[in-house]
């Protein structure tokens, strides 16, 4: 206990007196405040760690896909048709020609409206048959006004057309009924049968059906025509994604005269900066952890000595160390120029890595994601890190094991607290019952001394 000095039998700070005593009796509070914070800390950390884990994830999910390594990039020599490379490893060069582009059949009412509040109908129905002979019948059976009809069509998710209400000419409107794709499979027809109101007619020109017939239509809906290295193809939308292998077309513009040259290559730059992202990823990861390690031998709260820590460490370096057993001429990291240095830390050797790209991407995509694209090196560290981050994962079990411990704290402390609050408050009282006892005694020496006096004079 602190020592308190008494200046004067009736001068005690019993203040000072009592935040001493607390002061002392504190003590074992303050250790468990100091024990939940270092425990606050490592969970964290344990946060921490996931996020470098994940940010790892990533980066092997991109070097191991279909297009990681042995990326392809497509170019067009004209925006009339546009290329782009979703995947696959095949080289080439193709030369298209587009006769014509696919459109959606367009078919607009030939009544017109003064206002789109105007009555189309009172009653009837309005029915709109695809060419797969599916229909969707719209019913009216109370005041129908043009704008809910078209509300009414829009409805219909599965419905061949989408309808707008279009101002014509100043002061007349048409429903227009656009189909919902191109290509003439989605080709639609549209009768109707109202009563009441302005009604609805569209152009019939064969006596069939309304849209049947290209003079029953604004646009009528074809299908792509095209060439691909003098290979003819029709298609029912303009983007097509299997004519050139690994690329999607997307055709906009239709000439006949113009031979579009699209090119695929492989993109050697794509696959150099995936690795970079994976290796700045590593990287972080080691460096939190040698943060952690150097926290821990100074005394601070740090996770670097923890067993699940330790687990993932030497388990990442032997994975990205060892040997796999793959059909392609790689069987290491270091063979394609990924290795490691003194500090733990991951370095790329760029000339050796894109001459094995060069050479063998093959054989490169096939270290990294293996034969089945889902193991080789890549994917056997993409496995052992999913053991760590996944839902209920090694990080997340230490982190609600760190989470429950603190909660348990949180309530001892609380109860300390109102432990010490009592003791506080009973020590003020009897300090207060001192001093009232000291002012009493002192006011009787006082007396005493008064009286003393008094007998002195005789």
């Amino acid at each position: 206990m602190a020592a308190v000095t008494f200046s004067g039998f009736n001068n005690i700070d019993f203040n000072q007196v009592v935040s001493a005593i607390m002061a002392q009796e504190r003590q074992p509070l303050t250790r468990l405040e100091t024990q939940q914070s270092a425990l606050e800390t490592q969970k964290t950390a344990f946060g921490t760690l996931a996020t470098r884990l994940t940010a790892i994830q990533s980066a092997l999910d991109s070097v191991t896909s279909s297009s990681g390594i042995s990326a392809l990039t497509a170019t067009s020599t004209d925006p009339a048709v546009t290329a782009t490379a979703i995947g696959g490893s095949i080289e080439g060069s193709y030369d298209i020609i587009v006769s014509s582009i696919a459109r959606r059949q367009v078919t607009a009412s030939v009544t017109t409206y003064a206002s789109t509040d105007a009555v189309v109908a009172t009653g009837g129905s309005v029915t709109l048959t695809a060419v797969d002979g599916s229909s969707t019948t719209i019913a009216v059976d109370a005041l129908m006004t043009v704008k809910e009809l078209v509300d009414a069509i829009n409805a219909v998710n599965d419905a061949p057309v989408t309808a707008s209400l279009v101002q014509s000419t100043p002061g007349n409107y048409q429903i227009v009924l656009t189909g919902r794709r191109t290509g003439t499979d989605n080709a639609f027809t549209v009768s109707t049968a109202l009563s009441g109101g302005a009604g609805l007619t569209f152009t019939d020109t064969n006596g069939g059906a309304a849209g049947d017939s290209p003079e029953d239509n604004v646009q009528n809906a074809t299908n792509a025509a095209f060439s691909v290295n003098g290979l003819d193809v029709i298609s029912t939308s303009n983007t097509v994604n299997d004519v050139v292998p690994g690329v999607t077309l997307t055709l906009n513009k239709e000439d006949a005269e113009k031979t579009v040259a699209v090119t695929v290559t492989r993109d050697a730059t794509s696959a150099t900066e995936k690795v970079k992202t994976l290796v700045t990823a590593y990287n972080d990861l080691v460096g939190f952890i040698n943060e952690q390690r150097t926290a821990a031998t100074g005394g601070k709260a740090s996770i670097a000595r923890d067993p699940v820590v330790q687990q993932l460490k030497n388990s990442l370096r032997t994975a990205l160390l060892g040997s796999h057993a793959t059909s392609g001429d790689f069987h290491r990291l270091g063979e394609v120029g990924i290795g490691f240095d003194l500090t733990g830390k991951m370095v790329l050797d760029l000339d050796t890595f894109e001459r094995a790209i060069g050479d063998d991407p093959t054989s490169v995509q096939s270290l990294f994601s293996g034969d089945d694209g889902d193991s080789g090196a890549m994917g056997s560290v993409r496995d052992l890190i999913d053991q760590y981050t996944r839902s209920g994962g090694l990080v997340a079990d230490v982190r609600q094991r760190l989470g429950t411990q603190v909660q348990s704290l949180s309530s001892r402390i609380d109860a300390l607290e109102e432990q010490l609050e009592r003791r506080r408050l009973t020590l003020q009282q009897e300090f207060a019952a001192a001093d009232e006892a000291m002012s009493q005694l002192n006011s009787q020496v006082a007396s005493l001394s008064s009286l003393g006096g008094q007998y002195r004079l005789f």
